[in-house]
């Protein structure tokens, strides 16, 4: 990143025409038999005239949704979605999307996949071919125009990707992950690209992206709001009026990195008071007081954490975890969260630490780690909801189970909670899955002990 200061931002104050807007907007989806999902709950957001505003959040936090229903392609189940200050009726067309995959058509070449771009526009061919023309140049395809994606490098493809999109001159430059899929260099060179775009006076207003890296949003946003989970809520709103191009290693930049590193650490690992006592004269239960939900992270990352934080005692930040695994800031949160809430680790502040029991884990034998493990998730409220019928039962059926996960959190995606509490519960002895009746079992070894 270039570490000159020199030019402002395209100056954004709150009297800025308002392009697109959400109001009041809640959106929920129908899951396996007729269950509701709310993924969004009561978005108030606008996007202005002239801004790059930057949405981020966590993996499942419902950003994809929030944009799909700002351009039309999903219609919110409450509340109203506004095109300068009117009613939206079906697609937004003053918007255009970019998404993270490609989205290409193979059979046709860079200049036929951006003339898609102008379907719906009443132009005559000479006018689309000009068109077709101008938004090459703009993204740097000079030369390409007969060359199919499959002959292109993947940051070639994602241009086409955008000169589609720019074709049909939109007001809104919609930018869905559009980076994630890049390497390193390109995504940064993309990126710079757009940021020209967009502060080059061209028909281009504004650019709304959606984004999991909090150091993207930063380089390039002049606001960032950040999407809290379960369901998607708006939480924090930053203004950021650091002038391009932006230096990362910048004082505000710093700072602003921080806010948002802290605001979804705190957010997704809260330092929890501890449990409450057993009530005198009360059985104690094996689980835990809160009824909590799980990461949806396999057994393997779990084991993957754990070992880096043995092998490297050195390493306890969440920002440096983050770049020693290789994931997003957001996929190492849950990880980190799946370790925490199965007390191999902790979590104060920033920090992550190995418990003594994550180090006892680790050093374990098969069986012994097998051992602790269920130990463990036998304290997690959640799993109950199985072990309480394989009690009484050897078998309880899938739609039951995600009935009363369902109603005992009615955020969470039932299905997927379901498939991570199995894989948890597989590696720890607990229980087994039968997909062909669609059955939450009793492991075998474990009716053989009995038998024994």
């Amino acid at each position: 990143m270039s570490t000159e200061l020199t030019s402002p931002p395209i100056p954004i104050t709150a009297e800025a025409p308002t392009i697109a807007e959400l109001r009041n907007v809640s959106k929920s989806f129908t899951v396996g038999h007729g269950r509701e999902l709310k993924v969004l709950d009561q978005i108030d957001l606008s996007i202005r005239e002239g801004e790059l505003l930057a949405l981020l959040g966590q993996s499942g936090s419902g950003k994809s949704t929030l944009l799909r229903c700002l351009t039309g392609l999903t219609k919110p189940t409450t509340g109203r979605v506004l095109s300068y200050g009117e009613p939206l009726e079906g697609i937004n067309p003053h918007a255009s999307i970019v998404f993270q995959t490609f989205a290409l058509f193979p059979w046709l070449t860079v200049e036929q996949n951006v003339m898609v771009g102008l379907e719906a526009k009443r132009m005559s061919r000479d006018e689309k071919a000009e068109a077709v023309e101008k938004a090459i140049d703009l993204i740097g395809l000079n030369n390409y125009h007969s060359a199919y994606p499959r002959e292109i490098s993947g940051g070639m493809r994602q241009r086409v990707g955008i000169a589609r999109a720019l074709v049909s001159e939109p007001k809104i430059l919609c930018l869905d992950e559009a980076f994630s899929a890049l390497d390193v260099l390109t995504a940064e060179g993309l990126r710079e690209e757009v940021v020209g775009l967009w502060r080059g006076g061209n028909t281009l207003s504004s650019v709304f992206m959606v984004t999991h890296n909090i150091e993207e949003a930063v380089e390039m946003a002049t606001r960032i709001c950040i999407l809290f989970p379960h369901p998607g809520r708006l939480g924090l709103i930053l203004e950021n009026h650091l002038p391009y191009p932006r230096n990362s290693n910048h004082p505000e930049f710093q700072r602003l990195m921080k806010v948002i590193h802290d605001t979804i650490t705190q957010q997704a690992l809260p330092d929890l008071p501890p449990e409450p006592p057993p009530t005198p004269g009360k059985p104690i239960s094996r689980a835990r007081a809160r009824m909590e939900s799980i990461p949806t992270v396999g057994v393997n990352q779990i084991l993957g954490l754990i070992s880096i934080l043995h092998d490297s005692p050195d390493l306890d930040n969440i920002y440096d975890v983050s770049d020693e695994i290789g994931k997003d800031f957001g996929e190492t949160i849950a990880i980190v969260k799946a370790g925490e809430i199965l007390e191999f680790v902790n979590t104060p502040k920033d920090d992550v630490q190995l418990t003594d029991l994550g180090k006892r884990f680790f050093e374990s034998d098969r069986q012994t780690r097998k051992t602790i493990f269920a130990e463990q998730v036998q304290k997690l409220r959640l799993f109950h909801i199985i072990l309480s019928y394989l009690e009484v039962q050897e078998e309880v059926s899938a739609e039951t189970v995600m009935h009363d996960i369902a109603a005992a959190l009615p955020y969470e995606n039932p299905e997927k909670i379901l498939k991570t509490m199995v894989a948890w519960g597989r590696y720890a002895g607990l229980m087994d899955f039968n997909a062909n009746t669609d059955m939450v079992v009793i492991p075998e070894e474990e009716e053989e002990e009995e038998e024994a």
